[in-house]
């Protein structure tokens, strides 16, 4: 068949395809909802709800008395800087080795004031070891040896307690000392835990309360945490007390009774 009798049958089939092609102009075909692969469309994804606002926390209440003798106690050392801040661990666990040769008695009594402690604090706990490394060495030894043990050790004292804080007033380590010779078994629970419990923050003494382990005078020599005490380890182990705080802002975090 001669080629000139395909021209117009090709130029048909040209317009016939051409008028099969979509105007630029048409609309496109509207949007087909996505299906959960059952033939039913997907459901919408939930709105993202609200963030719940944060609680708020809950301010410590302690009576005016309490906090009186807690800023005596907390604020400051007895010996060394004159420093007018909290200062106290912020690890939730400080570790305590025994040195030295005490009597299964004064075991006893470190135990329990490990036990008390740790029964009053919500952020920091004490822990016996036998690790080198601890952060709270407790040396028994006669007072003969106290100067070789801790240099900064003050004379007249049958217990000694000297601590180290970061620029921060965060407690780094403490080095504890406790007369073994000369005074009875009494005197020397009630310096353990005067001492130990010194040793976390609460580093000085007061006159006015005979039944508290922080009493300065030598003839009381309680072996228990008084009602008083027991506040005070509260308020500075319970979260709402930090490392530099001063009198004014420890009073705007709790509420005064």
């Amino acid at each position: 068949m001669p080629l000139r009798r395909l021209a117009p049958a090709l130029a048909v089939l040209i317009l016939a395809l051409a008028g099969c092609t979509p105007s630029q102009d048409e609309n496109p075909p509207p949007a087909v909802a996505a299906t959960d692969g059952f033939g039913a469309p997907s459901p919408s994804p939930s709105p993202t709800p609200p963030a719940s606002a944060e609680p708020k926390t809950v301010k410590p209440t302690i009576d005016k008395a309490a906090l009186n003798y807690f800023f005596k106690i907390a604020l400051g050392a007895e010996y060394g800087d004159s420093i007018r801040v909290v200062t106290r661990w912020t690890k939730p666990v400080v570790t305590v080795r025994v040195n030295g040769k005490p009597s299964a008695a004064d075991r006893d009594c470190l135990a329990r004031v490990v036990s008390d402690f740790n029964k009053l604090t919500a952020t920091t706990d004490l822990k016996l070891t036998k690790d080198e490394a601890a952060d709270i060495q407790v040396h028994f030894a006669p007072v003969s040896r106290f100067k070789a043990l801790e240099p900064d050790y003050v004379p007249n004292n049958d217990g000694f307690f000297h601590v180290d804080w970061s620029a921060g007033y965060v407690i780094t380590n403490a080095n504890v000392l406790i007369r073994t010779t000369g005074i009875t078994q009494r005197i020397r629970c009630h310096l353990i835990r005067e001492e130990l419990t010194q040793s976390t923050g609460l580093m000085r003494d007061a006159n006015d309360h005979p039944s508290s382990v922080f009493y300065g005078q030598y003839w009381s020599a309680p072996v228990r945490y008084s009602a008083l005490d027991q506040k005070l380890i509260k308020l500075l182990y319970g979260g709402a007390v930090n490392p530099g705080d001063t009198k004014k802002t420890i009073t705007a975090a709790v509420t005064i009774s």
